[in-house]
């Protein structure tokens, strides 16, 4: 339980909403001016989202617990928030729960074994027997030919979802607590268009300024355990790189 709050904690204060901390529970506020409550429950181990409101409109209420939901998934994104479901009324107004939910598989840290991924690639390329290889690559270059760097990266980004990077992050050996992780995490939220994703790739970059923060920058693009993120560390690398160098 101390691992997943401290997961939540983390979360929330590398990401944009004021995060406000009492005897094990939070008051998160959000740029909208809506206040939700996180409590922690040690005596069944389980973490509530918590929002009170004075609303008389219904539907008013729903879509606001609807954006409520979708900030907090946005914001403890190695969580599943469940559907908000009305509690008991209070003080004449409305009280929202739902659960927030850790992915236990953040606790698991594979071991990158590099060998291992070579043999992998090699399997895929053996579509080649079929004599389709030649075509496929023809395809493959002709539909890249003229994206830009960052609308590759966003190819990549968007044939992975959330708890695909958490498991990439782990196998690059990325510390829950690392500011490259947190950053990269962060980025993996920009991914509408690419301008989007190079305005948050240039704010972000100015986080990476310790020399153990640029170390480690360095040693995952040298790893490159994964080839959808290959695109935007290698952006997020040239940010940070080519701006020591300027200076």
């Amino acid at each position: 339980m101390e691992e997943k709050v401290s997961i939540i904690r983390e979360s929330l204060q590398a990401g944009r909403a004021d995060l406000l901390e009492a005897s094990g529970s939070f008051r998160v506020g959000f740029e909208s001016g809506q206040t939700v409550y996180i409590d922690v429950e040690t005596f069944d181990t389980s973490i509530t989202a918590r929002f009170e409101t004075k609303g008389a409109d219904s539907e008013k209420r729903h879509n606001e617990v609807e954006t409520l939901r979708k900030l907090l998934s946005r914001e403890i994104t190695p969580a599943d928030i469940s559907e908000f479901s009305e509690a008991a009324p209070c003080n004449k107004g409305f009280v929202y729960t739902a659960g927030i939910y850790v992915d236990e598989s953040i606790f698991f840290h594979e071991t990158i074994v590099m060998g291992a991924r070579q043999s992998d690639k090699v399997e895929v390329l053996s579509i080649e027997e079929d004599g389709s290889l030649v075509n496929v690559m023809e395809v493959a270059t002709e539909s890249t030919i003229a994206l830009s760097p960052a609308e590759v990266a966003i190819e990549n980004l968007e044939t992975i979802d959330a708890k695909m990077i958490r498991q990439s992050l782990d196998m690059m050996n990325l510390r829950r607590s690392s500011t490259v992780r947190m950053v990269l995490t962060r980025i993996f939220r920009s991914t509408e268009d690419p301008e989007e994703l190079m305005l948050a790739i240039q704010n972000e970059a100015g986080k990476i300024f310790s020399l153990g923060d640029q170390e480690e920058l360095q040693m995952i693009k040298k790893i490159n355990v994964n080839e959808h993120l290959a695109p935007v560390i290698e952006l997020l690398y040239e940010e940070v790189f080519g701006k020591n160098i300027k200076s």
